[in-house]
């Protein structure tokens, strides 16, 4: 019988199976050539035919393989410049020392035209500040100085005398009404006393400029509206939620600390030299040195 060779399709196992147990068999060797085809040897006819579905198939799998682990490496490029961002443009939530409630809420601001905080001096307005204000004062610890690289005042009770940053910012707000009402506040001024408040003011001016662009109000946007008695866009201040630390819970989480004014009223200047006559000091000069804490009794 002559050789038969099938190209082009593989074999099937099965034609090579023994069909007859009587009749003279033909056994296939399995060989490998040197392109990495599996060849099938009849030893019958000598004939080596060629199954090329194995390559194929170890193609396909080097392919997969090879695409995922270029989506490994993407993966892992991708995480890692990621967290190269976080870690550059975030930072950590500290706070100024432990215990302090810091949670948000929505909430409208209150309207400007009602508000106890505004307006012209009355009684009231001042027992409203006053109430606001009041509990400013914390006592805090070495310890807690220390981790923000600062130094304080020691209190008569213990520990050292110190503000939330908010509250600074608070002070100066209420500076800068007083400001605007100075001939109440600040009756029978003098140009020593007008130079020195125009310096504290700019100071307040100044860090609530900062304060400001450092907390960004990015929860709500500032929209304008047109008014037919002028000529430009107004800016519409009709109240919108704005996300905001809320400031009960945070009030309640440090009332330990408080330090009372008796206790800030007995602290003494060690260092105080004897008062030179207004308009004297340093020339007739005021630097911007010369801001101190003197409003805390305001």
């Amino acid at each position: 019988m002559p050789a038969t060779t099938i190209e082009n399709e593989p074999l099937l196992e099965s034609e090579y199976q023994e069909t007859d147990a009587s009749s003279s068999s033909s056994s296939l060797d399995l060989q490998v050539s040197e392109k990495g085809h599996h060849q099938y040897q009849c030893q019958t006819c000598g004939t080596p035919t060629t199954q090329p579905s194995s390559s194929r198939r170890w193609w396909w799998v080097k392919f997969g393989v090879a695409q995922l682990v270029l989506i490994l490496c993407y993966t892992v490029v991708s995480l890692a410049v990621i967290q190269s961002t976080v870690d550059t443009e975030s930072v950590p939530d500290i706070h100024a020392f432990a215990g302090l409630a810091v949670r948000y809420k929505f909430r409208l601001y209150d309207n400007f035209v009602n508000s106890p905080y505004g307006g012209e001096p009355t009684p009231a307005s001042d027992a409203a500040w006053h109430t606001l204000l009041n509990n400013m004062s914390v006592r805090v610890t070495a310890e807690e100085l220390a981790a923000h690289g600062q130094t304080s005042v020691p209190l008569p009770g213990g520990g050292y005398l110190a503000w939330l940053g908010v509250f600074h910012e608070l002070h100066c707000v209420k500076m800068l009404r007083q400001w605007s009402w100075r001939e109440h506040y600040f009756p029978n001024m003098t140009a020593h006393d007008h130079m020195h408040q125009m310096v504290h003011i700019d100071h307040c001016l100044d860090w609530l400029r900062n304060a400001a662009i450092c907390r960004a109000d990015t929860s709500a946007l500032a929209v304008f509206k047109w008014d037919p008695r002028m000529p430009h866009p107004m800016l519409n201040t009709h109240r919108v939620p704005h996300r905001c630390v809320d400031w009960d819970a945070l009030m309640s989480s440090h009332a330990d600390r408080l330090v009372s004014h008796d206790e800030v009223r007995d602290l003494k200047n060690p260092i105080l030299k004897a008062p030179a006559v207004k308009g004297e000091e340093k020339g007739g000069e005021v630097t911007k040195g010369d801001v101190g804490i003197e409003a805390l009794g305001r």
